[in-house]
């Protein structure tokens, strides 16, 4: 089977690769997306001016929706920890 470029990467990393590691990778991210991007744009200032008002409520029901998605996640992420253990 012909190895990609991300399984290269991952197998030719200098830190050794762990359960725990990865999850506490995977819930890093889930935090710097949540904090970092969702909830930038969920702050009406960080729009143009002349977005419509029902399109930027649009918008903001997804941002909810992503940022919901992202509890969940960061939910499933430490169970897996607790069970690593």
């Amino acid at each position: 089977m012909e190895k990609t470029g991300t399984q290269q990467t991952l197998l030719s990393s200098k830190e050794p690769q762990t359960v725990q590691g990865l999850l506490k990778s995977a819930l890093n991210m889930e935090d710097e997306i949540a904090h970092g991007v969702y909830r930038h744009y969920t702050e009406r200032e960080n729009w143009p001016a002349e977005l419509k008002d029902d399109v930027f409520e649009e918008i903001q029901k997804y941002l909810n929706t992503l940022l919901n998605d992202t509890k969940r996640h960061k939910n499933i992420i430490k169970n897996l920890q607790t069970n690593a253990d």
